[in-house]
């Protein structure tokens, strides 16, 4: 963990991540993996055609609070993207927006019940001198159960995959101003 605490060696170069997160054999719960492969082949696809993109990482992790946060150290940016399962939403919804306005029930990676939340992890870093990001956006995908065992995505939230990784992209080059929340007509694109 320390070599991932310590300073950066250069304060201008911006290091960017985004973190798929969830269980790929969990169903629903790797939506987060997929849009993260998905992410990476857009990536692909705009460095091969020439295109400028910034320098960005794309991770799939299973992890959540203290080991998400030293995950994140060294990081000036990042963009987390999980399943989540709020009250009231349609499956496959897509939303978008800073972690700091993430509801408080977010999804089991952001704030696990058997590790310290994301944002206490965070906060517990900075105050030890931890090198973390000063911008953590993250995009989520609703959907109903992340505990059935199958590589599959239901139909909705498959369907949600290319908005997601759509926002995720917006992210990154800079072309959404500040995060937003995606409609559940743009999940079922």
């Amino acid at each position: 963990m320390a070599d991932r605490i310590a300073p950066r060696a250069s304060a201008l170069q911006t290091r960017t991540i985004v973190v798929g997160l969830g269980n790929p054999v969990l169903g629903d719960d790797g939506v987060g993996w997929r849009v993260a492969d998905e992410v990476e082949g857009r990536l692909r696809a705009v460095r091969e055609a020439g295109g400028a993109i910034p320098a960005v990482e794309v991770e799939r992790l299973g992890v959540g609070g203290l080991r998400l946060m030293e995950f994140l150290a060294g990081y000036d940016a990042a963009i987390l993207v999980d399943a989540a399962e709020f009250p009231g939403r349609p499956l496959g919804e897509v939303r978008s927006c800073a972690l700091d306005d993430l509801d408080c029930y977010a999804a089991g990676h952001l704030d696990s019940a058997h590790d310290a939340s994301l944002a206490t992890a965070l906060a517990l870093g900075r105050r030890l001198g931890a090198s973390l990001p000063t911008r953590i956006q993250t995009v989520t995908v609703q959907v109903q159960r992340t505990d059935v065992f199958s590589e599959e995505l239901t139909p909705e939230v498959e369907a949600a995959v290319p908005a997601a990784a759509s926002a995720v992209v917006e992210m990154l080059m800079g072309t959404s101003a500040t995060p937003d929340q995606r409609g559940s007509e743009e999940g079922a694109q």
